[in-house]
């Protein structure tokens, strides 16, 4: 998997602004997903990048505009159980390097219970990466 994406971001402080935090601890994540945009039919496939209790960061093929709202299709990694959320996006780029549109995607709702699940999925991930000595991203 990959490492521990925290916050506050250390930049932010650097430069005077408020630190922005979040309120889960996203980690790293390489799984796929379906995504289809509020309102349209048809699904398309992506790949999460990031999970946290509050939301994901997708790999797409195409741009997505800020705002749009996605109904999401997943499964945690090793789990059995589809899960399926509604998010707005919230952070869009493109990623030269991989050839990818990347979508920062705040979820707006979620079965309680799946939400529980993906936070229990994230501490565990966080002790897995503690043990083997990964540090934290930035």
């Amino acid at each position: 998997m990959g490492s521990v994406l925290n916050e506050p971001s250390d930049q932010n402080a650097r430069i005077g602004e408020a630190p922005y935090r979040r309120r889960f601890v996203r980690v790293a994540a390489d799984f796929p997903l379906s995504y289809s945009r509020e309102g349209g039919d048809d699904s398309k496939q992506g790949r999460a990048a990031d999970l946290g209790g509050g939301g994901l960061r997708v790999g797409t093929d195409e741009d997505l505009p800020l705002g749009a709202v996605l109904l999401l299709r997943f499964k945690l990694p090793e789990g059995e159980r589809e899960m399926v959320a509604r998010g707005r996006i919230v952070l869009s780029f493109y990623n030269a390097e991989e050839q990818c549109f990347f979508h920062g995607i705040s979820f707006t709702h979620i079965d309680p219970r799946d939400q529980e699940d993906i936070i229990r999925y994230v501490a565990t991930e966080v002790q897995r990466l503690a043990l083997e000595g990964e540090t934290a991203a930035d």
